[in-house]
């Protein structure tokens, strides 16, 4: 009888116990549960609103600002600024960038082109007009010079930098280049035709 007494009472506790597990094991899942997402609910919102203010801020001013500088290219120098034709460094292509120019006169367009060693040292603008879409451009014999002394793909660039760089500014869909007053031979070519622009 005592055995059995014994075995009851072992049976009892051994089963007070383990309801007491089970329970507290059923009781502590709850309470990690809530808190997990009570803890990652508020990181994912500080997180992202921390950098996204931070960063959408400064990128997108930066964005907004770098569009606008590029094409205008605003000095502090208060000059107007141009868009003009430079090669690149491989001299294989010509690229728009925006200059300093002093005024709005053609001879302020090349000399653009000439710090941006698009052109060399003095070329000059003689005359220049528009009439139905075709600038004609007289330049100076320094010009005709320039372009003769070039291989052909330096000619090239120095015809296509000055083109591109007129057609644009002055809104001509062709430009006509002559020197004092006659058709630009280069040796490789007759410019008596207007050039479109390749821009």
């Amino acid at each position: 009888m005592k055995r059995s007494k014994v075995i009851t009472a072992v049976i009892a506790i051994i089963a007070v116990v383990a309801a007491a597990c089970v329970y507290g094991y059923v009781r502590s899942k709850p309470a990690d549960e809530p808190e997990k997402p009570a803890v990652t609910e508020p990181e994912n919102p500080t997180t992202p609103e921390t950098p996204d203010d931070s960063n959408s801020g400064k990128p997108s001013d930066s964005k907004t600002d770098k569009p606008a500088v590029q094409p205008e290219n605003p000095n502090p120098s208060g000059t107007e600024s141009v868009t003009i034709y430079v090669p690149d460094e491989q001299g294989e292509t010509l690229t728009p960038t925006g200059a300093d120019a002093k005024d709005d006169s053609d001879q302020s367009l090349v000399d653009a082109l000439i710090a941006a060693g698009s052109l060399p040292e003095g070329v000059k603008v003689q005359s220049s007009s528009l009439e139905n879409g075709t600038l004609t451009l007289d330049m100076n014999a320094a010009f005709g010079e320039a372009i003769r002394a070039s291989g052909t793909a330096g000619e090239t660039l120095k015809i296509y930098a000055l083109v591109n760089t007129f057609a644009q500014a002055r809104g001509a869909t062709a430009v006509l280049i002559t020197v004092d007053g006659k058709v630009l031979e280069s040796g490789h070519e007759i410019y008596d035709y207007a050039i479109e622009p390749n821009n």
